[in-house]
């Protein structure tokens, strides 16, 4: 027995690590699931476009312009100054002395030209008579070459005066059509930062809410673990539990077999008995008068001595003590069915001492989730940033439409200033090409007397000149304006943004990430209240996160937790760590235990009653001599055929007086046939009872010792193998939890760093700023005002070879004497003059033609 019931042991063990393995690999196929955790909506960003294009080189000229202007760094002090009132105005000054240079350059260029369109005026209406020099008459001969660069000079003047007011359009159109749009731009930007900020504490709530997913996972597997358990056990023990009780089964019919084949036995001895008593007593009578009736010397009987009974039934013994020994039929019925309902009635009893534990598993499940979501309300708040941001959306709002009126104004203004400009230069343009070809082949308008076409030319040189001086202090202060608001705005924002200056400004701003350190504050307070409690936030100073390092590392692809150096106030990693939620876990689950003591297959009045059973000592009646007995004849003649020769003998005449007699004793002897006829039938009826009782006493023995060491080894296995299979479910169920909290939290560490704290919005969100703002408003603005101060540089060589050109196309004067001349009163002297000298040369030149009239008019007046 030892043997075997190691060989069990180690089956046993086998089971259980195979089953074991299973479930292992269960808890490990598993953790591939992917969780339907929800997603998270990233802010939508799109790239808002330059429009320069062709533009590029004017607007960086304008750049590098408004650089060699002001070449101060950005005014940070000045800033603060402004925001304690306290500016210091000698400072603000030197900061734009750069300006001030270019509005005295201003205020000299509005005072020569008024002064120098008066004089020339007063020349123009007082200057009747001009002396000449002979040294004026001598170089009369090399105007003409002069006349050619001047003219050169002035074409070249006017292309240039030409190109910049049309760049003044374009430009100008450009502004106007980039504010509405950058404004929109501006006030998007800060929509979406607003919207992405606000969304921070939204989301994470959404991530914490997530929780839900795998807490409904583990509380199931939790629910489920009891079943599982009691599944676990009934499966593995199913087979066994199922042979000792088909072992059982056998023992109890064994004994039920024996109790009924024994009473059987004992009342079928008892029938027996008493029937050999009354047929040996009735064949001795038949045989003692059929002897008394056979003393007739002339009747031929047959011979009654072989009337005697051959079996004797009196020598089977009785089994009264061995049906005193057995148990009762009713202490051995429905333990089968007891011993299944037992075996069945195991998940119950796990459930019911599971119970409280899994109870705790439950509450350490809320408390985790309970702590999750206390932890996260300590995360770094941005909302002194998102109040910032929503400042700025509400500035920008506020200040859209004047801003958007005031550039129309600016629009129109610079637009009616534009078209000025485009007059005086179509004027120059067509008095230009008026006068040029009478300047340089007088007689290509001879068919137009009295000069017209000079005149023509001279009034549109003076119109353009005229306008100019009427309208050039328009055109100077529209510059300076422009300039300065243009020039101001590149330098302080869009050129501060572009070298990182401003990035410095803003870091010295306490109050865009005031919430941070106040979080972090609030935080070690209450963590000093209670120091029991995990700490996620680090007791360290005060942090002013890096506006340039934000804005690079948002660029980069870096989260704010990581561009902000969040780490230093949250420890994300202890936030997230896996162990410390599942320690409890852990602890509690230990406690997992299912104790079966007290479980029995099969009940003590049972085992005491197969004890019983197999002490009844029915082993020890000797069935061969009983059977033997049993199939010896009841009499040794067939007393049927007795009668029948009775009968006959009655019937013969020489019996006639004792026939009667004759007759009655065979009546007789056919009744005792009956009885030996019963007696061989229950001889055979306990024949049967003995043989059965033969087989149950060979194997009722070994029956019982198998059934009682079946059973017992089912449940030492039970005892023994239970809390290994506790233990293991618990494994595997604390291991399924834990892959679903494992991938909960790896999805929060990237849907935190990656989804809530993404900042690739902030980075397009400002360079969308600085591209509407700088690249497509602030450069056109700036591009406009270097056009329009290009024509008002350019207006005043235009001015002075207009002048010179104008005074070039005059009619030919007359000399009054050596010194002075006058101009012709009568032109048609003049004309005459012009008249013969081209009809002698027709390629003389203008030149030439005035120095032969001036001479020929000196030799008349001599």
């Amino acid at each position: 027995m030892g043997p075997r019931r190691s060989h069990g042991g180690w089956l046993w063990m086998f089971m259980f690590q195979l089953g074991a393995a299973d479930c292992t690999h269960h808890c490990l196929s598993s953790s591939s699931d992917t969780q339907p955790f929800i997603p998270l909506t990233q802010t939508p960003t799109w790239q808002v476009e330059s429009d320069g294009g062709c533009l590029k080189p004017l607007y960086n000229f304008a750049k590098l312009f408004i650089e060699a202007v002001q070449p101060n760094p950005f005014p940070e002090d000045i800033f603060t100054a402004l925001k304690t009132e306290q500016l210091d105005i000698p400072q603000l000054v030197r900061y734009e002395a750069g300006y001030l240079v270019c509005m005295l350059l201003a205020g000299l260029y509005l005072l020569l030209m008024p002064v120098a369109g008066g004089v020339l005026a007063w020349r123009h209406f007082h200057s009747k008579k001009v002396e000449v020099s002979d040294t004026q008459s001598s170089t009369l001969s090399s105007l003409y070459h002069q006349d050619i660069g001047v003219a050169a000079c002035l074409v070249l003047v006017t292309i240039l005066l030409l190109t910049g007011v049309i760049l003044a359009f374009t430009v100008n159109s450009r502004v106007s059509e980039n504010m509405h749009l950058g404004l929109y731009h501006v006030e998007t930007s800060a929509r979406i930062m607003e919207d992405s900020l606000t969304s921070i504490p939204q989301k994470i709530e959404v991530i914490m809410e997530q929780f839900s997913i795998p807490k409904a996972e583990i509380s199931k597997e939790i629910d489920d673990a009891d079943d599982i358990i009691g599944a676990t056990i009934i499966s593995f023990f199913n087979t066994d539990v199922d042979k000792a009780l088909t072992d059982l089964s056998a023992s109890i019919k064994d004994a039920i077999g024996t109790i009924e084949n024994l009473q059987l036995y004992q009342t079928t001895r008892t029938d027996l008995q008493a029937n050999h008593t009354i047929l040996q007593n009735g064949i001795q009578g038949l045989q003692s008068r059929v002897e008394s009736l056979g003393k007739c010397p002339t009747c031929d009987f047959p011979d009654p001595s072989n009337l005697t009974t051959v079996a004797n039934y009196y020598l089977i013994p009785s089994v009264d003590d061995k049906l005193n020994d057995m148990p009762p039929a009713s202490s051995l019925a429905g333990l089968v069915e007891q011993g299944n309902l037992t075996f069945c009635a195991i998940p119950q009893k796990c459930s019911e001492q599971v119970a409280p534990t899994i109870a705790a598993l439950m509450s350490e499940l809320n408390e985790t989730q309970e702590e999750l979501l206390n932890t996260s309300h300590r995360f770094p708040s941005l909302e002194s940033l998102t109040e910032a941001v929503s400042d700025c959306k509400t500035t920008v709002r506020r200040f859209a439409e004047p801003v958007d009126y005031y550039d129309f104004v600016r629009w129109a203004v610079s637009l009616t200033l534009c078209m000025v400009m485009l007059v005086i230069v179509v004027l120059m343009v067509a008095a230009l090409s008026l006068g040029l070809p009478v300047l340089f082949y007088p007689t290509i308008y001879s068919t137009y007397p009295d000069a017209r076409l000079e005149h023509t030319a001279i009034g549109l040189f003076r119109a353009a000149v005229v306008v100019t001086f009427m309208f050039s202090w328009l055109f100077i202060l529209l510059v300076c304006v422009m300039l300065f608001f243009g020039g101001n705005a590149h330098t302080l924002g869009c050129q501060s943004w572009t070298n990182g200056q401003i990035f410095g400004f803003l870091d010295q701003q306490n109050y865009l990430f005031s919430s941070l350190n106040n979080t972090s504050q609030s935080f070690n307070t209450s963590q000093s209240l209670n120091t029991s409690q995990s700490p996620n936030i680090k007791e360290t100073h005060q942090i002013q996160p890096s506006t340039s390092a934000i804005y690079h590392g948002c660029k980069r692809g870096q989260s704010l937790f990581q561009s902000m150096h969040m780490e230093q106030l949250f420890d994300l990693e202890d936030f997230l760590n896996a162990s410390k939620y599942l320690d409890g876990f852990n602890e509690t689950a230990q406690n997992l235990s299912v104790s079966l003591d007290g479980l029995k297959l099969l009940p003590d009045n049972g085992r005491q009653a197969l004890l019983s059973f197999k002490q009844c000592g029915i082993d020890s009646i000797n069935y061969d001599e009983l059977l033997l007995l049993l199939s010896t004849p009841v009499v040794k003649t067939d007393l049927g055929v007795f009668a029948d020769e009775l009968d006959k003998k009655a019937e013969l005449p020489a019996n006639a007086g004792i026939k009667e007699d004759l007759k009655k004793e065979a009546e007789t002897t056919r009744h005792l046939s009956t009885i030996v006829k019963q007696q061989q039938t229950n001889a055979a009826k306990m024949s049967q009872s003995v043989s059965a009782l033969k087989i149950i006493s060979t194997v009722y023995k070994a029956n019982i010792d198998k059934t009682l060491e079946s059973l017992t080894q089912t449940e030492v296995a039970l005892y023994n193998q239970v809390p290994y299979i506790v233990g293991n479910v618990s494994h595997c169920t604390m291991e399924k939890g834990a892959q679903s909290l494992l991938r909960y939290l790896d999805w929060v560490r990237h849907a935190i760093l990656y989804k809530v704290l993404d900042c690739r919005w902030l980075a397009v969100s400002l360079d969308n700023v600085y591209t509407a703002v700088c690249l497509n408003v602030i450069d056109p603005l700036n591009a406009f005002w270097l056009c329009l101060g290009w024509c008002c540089a350019f207006l005043v060589p235009g001015v002075i070879f207009s002048i010179y050109t104008a005074r070039r196309l005059k009619p030919e004067p007359t000399f009054i004497s050596k010194d002075t001349f006058i101009l012709p009163e009568k032109k048609t002297e003049n004309m005459k003059c012009h008249t013969e000298k081209a009809a002698s040369n027709n390629y003389m030149t203008l030149e030439e033609i005035h120095e032969s009239c001036m001479v020929s008019e000196y030799i008349k007046s001599k």
